[in-house]
């Protein structure tokens, strides 16, 4: 009985790693593209609370939201490789720079430019980034009010 306790805790221990490493590639995608939760949510058909609950790691994906999600980043030029320590690799192809700013809310462009080599970056599962308490200080700033660190 002990034994089947132990297997039992480590599947759960398991299911809540993969839902937060699932949770830190969607906060980085989000901040490599520059969008916000709302803009993600509406390109894949979901709203921006779920979107959130997802980031907070909380909460599992089902596989259609998952492969809809993976879709779109790659559709972006994002895409994610799993390493066996359970962190994952962030490969940034030039399609994602290739976007232009544009003002909050307006859809974005794509402009002509010369391809670029992909750009890796490690990144491990854990605490939340300091992008996002970036992001919020950025919007934060934008509508006029006081930073708070």
């Amino acid at each position: 009985m002990h034994l089947r306790a132990d297997r039992q805790d480590a599947l759960v221990a398991l299911l809540r790693h993969e839902q937060q490493v699932f949770a830190a590639k969607i906060r980085v995608a989000r901040a490599v593209l520059g969008w916000s939760q709302s803009e993600l949510a509406q390109r894949i058909g979901m709203t921006q609370r779920a979107i959130h609950r997802l980031e907070q790691g909380n909460t599992g994906a089902r596989r259609a939201t998952v492969l809809a999600i993976e879709a779109i980043f790659r559709a972006e030029g994002i895409a994610f490789e799993d390493q066996p320590d359970g962190s994952f690799r962030l490969l940034v192809t030039s399609a994602a720079f290739t976007l232009h700013d544009a003002p909050h809310g307006a859809p974005r462009s794509r402009r002509p430019e010369t391809p670029k080599p992909h750009v890796r970056a490690r990144v491990a599962a854990g605490p939340r980034p300091v992008i996002e308490r970036r992001e919020a200080q950025r919007r934060a700033a934008k509508d006029g009010q006081p930073r708070h660190t």
